[in-house]
């Protein structure tokens, strides 16, 4: 039974397209640009990058990213930063940093975000056109809210963005969610393309066992279930093995942060927690990350996508390299390997 069946709705009279695009929804970080620059050329292809300007922008942010995506379309999405600062400052001199850089960059917002952020992104438009995000509620005017933008429809990336999932019942969302883009599919055809995204990782891992869990990726599961019951292309987003929140933890909170590792899978995420550093049960940074490389390189999902830069790393880690104990590291890793893995499922 499909999800129309499921959802009461006529079966489908059309053959959905089968070549779909990735948007990982990225944050503004070091171990984002790291994961893009070795992305395997078969990757980038079929990948395009929105990032999130978390509270602050390092300076090497642009650069790094330049040498990673120069002439390659990307999105920024400034509304959180805007919200802690009531400035435009950053989210402008970022796209104005990066389009001087070489790298294409689109303005993201959204019905839902302060108006005021509203005027500042609309203002950054330029013939590359937009990035709109949705919420499910709101697609149906949609249409209205961009004739107050003075924005075309054919200019427009729309990505229906349905935040973390544990806001919804996982069993039902894919026949709410393929409802409404039937009942809307005259609206949504108008766009130049349509993403559904949402986050499913857990946001820390105070709930997971010490050692080895297997999270399913409920966000992934989702879109399959939905993409072949819509009567137009739908793309693919998601936050990567992260949570959508861009609220920074307390530094202390870090300092007493467990050294644990993502791993994605076909259909889940590898989270080994592990121990503190220090404590009564607390052990050396390297040896937790060598012991959680050696985990991830004896599993049977390791590996099986070609060219995955990430992979290659971890093996070396698993095999006592050094210089591999960082979180900034691991964070790159993670990334890579989740865009390289989504990258090559996508039909």
């Amino acid at each position: 039974m499909t999800q129309a069946d499921a959802a009461g709705l006529p079966p489908l009279t059309f053959a959905p397209p089968t070549v779909h695009r990735y948007i990982p929804m990225l944050k503004t970080k070091s171990g984002e640009t790291t994961a893009l620059e070795n992305l395997s050329n078969n990757a980038r292809a079929r990948i395009m990058p929105l990032f999130h300007i978390c509270e602050e922008v390092k300076p090497r942010f642009i650069p790094s990213l330049s040498a990673a995506w120069a002439g390659r379309l990307t999105a920024v999405d400034g509304s959180f930063n805007y919200g802690r600062t009531n400035s435009p400052n950053i989210m402008n001199r970022l796209v104005a940093g990066m389009r001087s850089s070489g790298i294409p960059t689109m303005p993201c917002w959204g019905p839902s975000d302060m108006v005021a952020y509203q005027y500042v992104a609309r203002s950054l438009v330029d013939g590359n056109g937009a990035v709109v995000k949705v919420r499910l509620d709101e697609i149906d005017g949609i249409a209205s809210w961009l004739v107050l933008q003075n924005l075309p429809p054919a200019m427009v990336d729309l990505i229906i963005d349905l935040k973390h999932m544990d806001a919804y019942d996982v069993g039902s969302l894919p026949g709410i969610v393929v409802a409404v883009c039937l009942q809307q599919a005259p609206t949504l055809g108008m766009f130049r393309s349509v993403t559904l995204a949402a986050a499913a990782a857990p946001k820390d891992h105070g709930a997971l066992y010490r050692g080895v869990n297997l999270v399913p990726r409920f966000d992934w599961s989702l879109w399959n279930n939905v993409r072949p019951n819509v009567p137009f292309r739908l793309d693919y987003g998601d936050y990567l093995t992260g949570h959508p929140d861009l609220t920074e933890p307390p530094g202390v909170a870090m300092a007493s942060a467990t050294v644990s590792a993502r791993y994605t899978l076909d259909n889940a995420w590898m989270i080994i927690k592990g121990w503190q550093t220090s404590g009564p049960n607390g052990l050396p940074m390297r040896q937790q990350y060598h012991s959680h490389a050696t985990i991830i390189a004896n599993d049977p999902g390791f590996s099986g996508v070609p060219n995955v830069w990430a992979d290659g790393q971890i093996g070396q880690a698993a095999s006592g390299a050094q210089g591999m104990a960082s979180r900034a590291k691991w964070s790159g890793f993670a990334a890579n390997r989740h865009m390289s893995l989504v990258a090559d499922r996508l039909p």
